[in-house]
């Protein structure tokens, strides 16, 4: 008999992830009860103060680093190894995790420029260096906040590197490939849930940085000044290596539940991914809301669903209403949509039905 989750106790469930063999070893101990969110609000914002007050005054002093990309660098580097000291001594204190929080992204900021200014603010070396520099700061700083930031900020480093590179568009499908893998595999949350959970995240918002980013034809701009077929046809060669990330993940999930790809419920489920990633040619972002949305909820992990809802909602909304197509192409478009996902839900109750006893439950 399967155990509600919400059920089990923590010594139940630690027991059953021991005999999955995914723990050993005694229970850890549970934390300590923490402040009311309202205190920790103001210990945050009084860490903020705090460093900036600090920053500005080490900035006075040091504003000769900032014309200087090997100063600039060096004192960058020390005040990221200032914050991981603090962050390690910090604990559960929240005044000296927002304090380490902010000498960080000071540290990133000088390490960064000092970075474009040793070279060039168009180079590709440039964003590959900071993309590095700052997927090392995710394995380095045990901070949640900062792990999520920093990949998510690694992530459109190497993006930026790509497109300058003459490989537009295909930064999102590498991003989505990353987030898809990550959120996928569930055997990794078990011994290193801390470093790669915020990794997901950060793969989120970067992906949904990307797709909105094409609101703007910003990448017409690279397009006049690299007229090469790479970069004509990077949008479309990126969009379809996107599609085949979201069939696959979609396959993944497939055979996670059990489910054949050859069976009904596969097909459908397939053919309703594709259909997802055509729409999204049409409406750009769909498809990341959807994988999004999707792995969300096959992980139960509600920061995603929320994440997907509201992306959905706006790349839709986003479509409606701009002025490229008329508004009759978009009335079809989205009741093709809204069809296709009403099918996908009579198919799967028809196939899955659930008893009384568990539609009162998920009410």
């Amino acid at each position: 008999m399967n155990t509600n989750m919400n059920d089990m106790t923590i010594e139940e469930a630690w027991s059953r992830l021991q005999q999955r063999g995914l723990v050993e070893g005694e229970q850890p101990a549970t934390d300590a009860q923490s402040s009311p969110w309202y205190v920790r609000v103001m210990l945050g914002i009084a860490g903020w103060m705090g460093a900036g007050f600090l920053l500005g005054f080490v900035g006075v002093a040091f504003a000769f680093a900032m014309e200087n990309a090997f100063a600039s660098i060096l004192i960058g580097v020390l005040c990221c190894g200032g914050a991981y000291a603090i962050f390690r001594a910090a604990g559960n204190n929240d005044f000296l995790a927002q304090f380490g929080l902010a000498v960080s992204f000071a540290g990133q900021f000088m390490v960064i420029y000092g970075v474009f200014k040793a070279f060039d603010w168009e180079s590709v070396s440039a964003f590959l260096i900071a993309a590095v520099f700052e997927a090392a700061l995710v394995v380095l700083i045990p901070n949640t906040i900062h792990r999520v930031l920093s990949s998510g900020g690694a992530m459109l480093a190497l993006a930026f590197g790509m497109e300058r590179a003459g490989l537009f568009g295909l930064s999102s499908a590498v991003a989505a490939a990353v987030f898809a893998l990550v959120w996928l595999d569930r055997e990794r949350w078990a011994g290193t849930g801390a470093l790669w959970r915020p990794v997901g995240y950060g793969m989120a918002l970067a992906l949904l940085y990307l797709e909105s980013a094409r609101f703007f034809d910003y990448y017409r701009y690279w397009m006049h000044r690299d007229p090469s077929w790479l970069m004509q046809y990077g949008p479309m060669i990126g969009f379809v290596f996107t599609a085949v990330v979201c069939v696959w993940a979609t396959a993944r999930l497939l055979e996670r539940e059990g489910i054949a790809l050859a069976s009904a419920v596969g097909t459908a489920a397939i053919l309703a991914a594709l259909l997802l990633c055509v729409l999204s040619y049409v409406a750009p972002g769909v498809a990341i809301a959807s994988l999004i949305l999707l792995l969300g909820f096959a992980c139960g992990n509600r920061i995603l669903m929320g994440m997907g809802v509201i992306a959905l909602l706006g790349f839709v909304s986003h479509y409606y209403y701009q002025m490229q197509s008329t508004l009759l192409v978009k009335s079809a478009v989205l009741a093709a949509t809204g069809l296709a996902l009403l099918l996908a839900r009579l198919v799967l109750h028809h196939y899955f039905p659930l008893d009384s006893t568990e539609e009162q439950h998920h009410a």
